[in-house]
């Protein structure tokens, strides 16, 4: 279920890869011409910290039974601001299709996005744990799944695609908050690894980068469409109503007029914690940059527990999420078979839903 390589594994073995004589060099040359070109900037007093942020992620597990399979999908939204309790929202899904994962991701990421706008972040910030382009890849990935669907799986997900997709869905709301930044657990591009050291180092650039930025430095801000290999492609099926105004968040550049715009920048906070890929709001840019600066002050505070290699609202969250998700199916079997001993006939079997005992 989990594919994400942890921030504490990508550290160990960013840090045995950097180790080498050779790869010293490179990563030497690298800073060099990094610092000439200003792209290693450090963390000013110009902003504060804004204190306890949110965090919202999702799990997903699949019990596969019978001719279908039952998908369980967990989203959260976490912070630790005093007064503020977690927010679950669970769907058990019996989709028809053999290879539900497209479509069980998409529900996954409409459920996320939905917690998102709800928490309604405006003196903090809201994390999303993911990448702002792996969030579109799934959704390019769920409207192809959709559109093969038998009409059980369709009448499912068709609810969740409208509330994420509509002209007013969780989805356009969530780009256009620079409230919300986004941070992913993956490497997502090796676009500096390979830019500066002439593609002789094809390293995620959050392993090349724990050799070239020290405690408080970030990269210079730049349009995420500038760093991302390929292009950020959205689904022109007419269901995603929102398509041309997410097409050019995603597309925008810094220089552009439009009102939004995605940018990324990478930050090591502190000695001991590895290299965090921020995607966030261009607005965070304006005037002074105050605000970006004092994102970037919130993740350091909230980075300031040297065994933790992540925001703390980040890792609370991830736990939450990987201890529910992982016992779902177990309790749903269990929960099943009582029932199967306790009642009999069609309410029984509507609560297992084909499943063997």
């Amino acid at each position: 279920m989990w594919h994400d390589v942890s921030d504490l594994d990508t550290f160990v073995n960013g840090l045995e890869t950097l180790s080498s004589p050779e790869t010293a060099q490179l990563i030497a040359r690298a800073r060099y011409r990094m610092e000439d070109e200003g792209i290693i900037q450090r963390i000013t007093d110009q902003g504060e910290s804004l204190g306890r942020m949110v965090a919202v992620d999702g799990g997903n597990n699949v019990l596969s039974i019978g001719s279908g399979s039952q998908c369980f999908i967990l989203a959260v939204a976490y912070s630790l601001k005093p007064g503020d309790q977690p927010i679950f929202r669970m769907q058990r899904i019996h989709f028809e299709s053999s290879e539900p994962s497209g479509m069980m991701y998409g529900v996954r990421n409409a459920m996320e996005l939905a917690l998102v706008n709800e928490t309604h972040e405006a003196h903090s910030f809201c994390i999303v744990d993911n990448s702002w382009v792996s969030v579109l890849q799934t959704i390019n990935r769920t409207i192809d799944h959709y559109k093969d669907a038998s009409e059980h799986d369709r009448d499912i997900l068709f609810p969740y695609l409208e509330a994420m997709l509509s002209e007013r869905g969780t989805f356009i709301s969530a780009l256009q908050n620079p409230r919300n930044i986004a941070m992913s657990k993956s490497g997502v591009s090796q676009y500096y690894a390979k830019e500066y050291t002439d593609r002789k180092l094809p390293l995620p650039d959050k392993s090349f980068l724990l050799g070239i930025l020290q405690p408080g430095e970030y990269t210079k801000p730049d349009a995420i469409k500038l760093q991302v290999e390929g292009s950020l492609n959205v689904h022109p099926d007419s269901i995603f109503k929102t398509k041309d105004e997410v097409k050019a968040i995603y597309n925008s550049t810094l220089a552009a007029t439009g009102e939004h715009g995605l940018c990324l920048t990478y930050f090591r906070p502190h000695l001991w914690s590895p290299v965090k890929r921020i995607e966030f709001h261009k607005k965070l840019l304006q005037g002074d940059g105050h605000l970006f600066q004092s994102m970037l002050h919130t993740v350091a505070q909230s980075m300031s527990i040297p065994t933790i290699m992540e925001p703390l609202e980040q890792f609370l969250v991830d736990e939450v999420v990987k201890r529910h998700t992982g016992k779902l199916p177990g309790v749903y079997q269990t929960a099943g078979i009582a029932n199967l001993k306790d009642f009999s006939g069609q309410f029984a079997m509507q609560l297992t839903r084909r499943m063997r005992t």
